[in-house]
């Protein structure tokens, strides 16, 4: 065909779209495309308010902690990784469903780390949930092949959970740069964020006492920022940034030795948490209820369901003493 003849080929005329159509959602005609949220399928579903560690972690959600030069950090952190990977909450000492962590240690040697575990009093058999990397020779994970390739370790060793120790060492871009944090997140964070795989990043603290060493942007992508800070008898860490409500402002761990350990000690519950349990008592709310679940019993009463916060600490105290009275199982 001569080129200059598509000039008189017919037009093709697209009719437009109908209404149906413009309703229907999104199909994988087109994997380039984006899909949207199907409103019915998310109010189907029960919010998410479990924690991976208690009043510190909640599961599916990014951290970033960072701290002062020798503040313990690594330390508390190995203390956190090694107890989910052997089924314990590590600072209340509840059993809880074990989770495979990957652990990324840019920091400490053999030795260290073997004196440290035999310090808190594990055994190999132990840890078997805990896939511990050395010093790993990977790909910036502000790149693409940094964030394929950890999404690669995640699916081989089936983790759920993934520590990075500490974060100025798994970039390539300036830590100064806002651009280096926003490439990580898009390479690495929002992977892991879309699979569902819990993270924890550390970093060091900056010149200003209170934030994190470098660029302003570097902690804006994650659900929780804490900072850990020595104490007299342990660490405490402190809330700086949280898109998520019923986080806690503090958390104080006390330091004991032989075994070495941390943990927050008796539960301590905001006030009015004894009273909103009367309320679930009094609504007839199941000792296993959903946060949902609850809403809809408390409504049903006539009783206010107030801060999300205190209802999930009401529920979790119900359950608590339950146990401690033998009417659930632990």
């Amino acid at each position: 065909m001569n080129p200059l003849e598509i000039f008189d080929a017919p037009t093709l005329v697209v009719p437009p779209l109908t209404l149906e159509q413009l309703a229907a959602p999104a199909t994988v005609d087109n994997p380039l495309l984006p899909v949207p949220v199907n409103w019915h399928q998310l109010w189907a579903r029960e919010t998410n308010n479990d924690w991976l560690v208690e009043d510190f972690w909640p599961v599916g959600r990014q951290l970033h902690i960072f701290a002062p030069r020798k503040a313990k950090k690594s330390l508390v952190t190995l203390w956190i990784a090694a107890n989910l990977a052997k089924g314990f909450d590590p600072f209340t000492g509840r059993p809880c469903n074990p989770q495979t962590v990957v652990y990324l240690d840019h920091e400490m040697t053999e030795d260290d780390v073997l004196e440290r575990l035999e310090a808190f009093g594990f055994l190999p058999d132990q840890l078997h949930g805990l896939s511990y990397y050395l010093l790993p020779s990977m790909p910036p994970l502000d790149t693409v092949e940094g964030g394929e390739r950890l999404m690669q370790l995640v699916e081989r060793d089936h983790a759920t959970a993934v520590i990075i120790d500490t974060l100025s060492r798994v970039v390539k871009g300036d830590e100064n740069s806002n651009d280096t944090y926003q490439a990580f997140f898009a390479h690495t964070g929002r992977r892991l964020k879309q699979a569902g795989i819990s993270m924890a990043r550390l970093d060091h603290e900056g010149h200003e006492a209170g934030r994190s060493r470098g660029a302003s942007a570097k902690a804006d992508d994650v659900d929780v920022v804490w900072r850990l800070q020595a104490t007299d008898d342990g660490v405490a860490l402190v809330r700086k940034a949280s898109r998520i409500s019923w986080v806690p402002e503090r958390i104080d761990l006390t330091q004991r030795e032989e075994p070495l350990s941390f943990s927050s000690g008796l539960q301590s519950w905001p006030a009015g948490t004894a009273a909103k349990a009367k309320q679930l008592d009094g609504a007839g709310v199941p000792l296993n209820a959903t946060k949902r679940q609850a809403i809809e019993l408390l409504k049903s009463a006539g009783v206010e369901v107030g801060r999300e916060a205190l209802l999930l600490k009401a529920l979790r105290h119900r359950q608590i003493a339950a146990v401690g009275f033998g009417l659930v199982a632990k």
